[in-house]
């Protein structure tokens, strides 16, 4: 974009209120400088020394503070703008990893969240994701999924953390499953989650999570299909 029409989408989102779900800035979407901030990370991380991908977790972006604030923004002020750009990244990560040896995706699923931030909110910011990675990939999302256990894993420590949350899953004749969360830490939501899709009858479930707080790729591997299984 040329310095005016970058000027004239200033002024349009002066007008229209909209800020960079970021930083807080008048922009349309992301401003220049925290893509910058985001994308420099994403594509030194993506395409240098980035080990294959061995059934832990798929990561589009190391947990930066620009990353944090978008998250939080599109989490809990509902600020949208930012899920394109996060829902591009993660379809980018997949069609990476199917270039090496990930398999087919039948179905793409997504860790609900508790159904009191649902109403509270009026949204699950992890199905707006997933619902836009499965349109890009064109594989059916679906929920199926529920979250028996309704608090929440912010603010807990890490070892409450660990515990993670309860969830029961539908019958399922998929395949493959990718299971999309927002931020991973200690694993145990998307153990959690796992543990039920294969239970359900899922014959490979791959988690994918927008960053992760501890590595680049996968924070531990408790939600490696061997050990999501028992």
């Amino acid at each position: 974009m040329d310095a005016l029409g970058l000027k004239i989408e200033m002024i349009l989102a002066y007008l229209i209120g909209s800020t960079c779900p970021s930083c807080g800035r008048s922009s349309a979407s992301i401003c220049n400088s925290c893509t910058k901030k985001i994308t420099d990370a994403y594509f030194r991380n993506q395409y240098k020394n980035q080990p294959e991908y061995h059934g832990t977790v798929l990561v589009a972006f190391e947990y930066n503070s620009a990353i944090r604030k978008m998250i939080l923004n599109f989490k809990y002020r509902n600020q949208r703008s930012s899920l394109r750009f996060i829902g591009d990244a993660l379809v980018q990560r997949v069609r990476v990893e199917q270039s090496r040896t990930l398999q087919k995706i039948d179905l793409v699923t997504w860790a609900p969240t508790t159904s009191k931030r649902i109403v509270e909110r009026g949204y699950d910011h992890a199905e707006l994701i997933a619902k836009y990675v499965a349109k890009q990939l064109s594989v059916p999302c679906r929920k199926v999924l529920v979250r028996l256990s309704d608090r929440p894993q912010t603010g807990k420590s890490r070892n409450a953390r660990l515990v993670g949350p309860t969830f029961l899953a539908r019958n399922l004749k998929a395949e493959h499953l990718l299971l999309v969360d927002d931020v991973v830490t200690t694993g145990a939501t998307l153990n959690s989650a796992s543990h039920a899709l294969y239970q359900a009858g899922a014959g490979l479930v791959t988690c994918m999570a927008v960053a992760s707080t501890v590595l680049w790729q996968s924070s531990t591997e408790s939600y490696a299909p061997e050990k999501a299984r028992k």
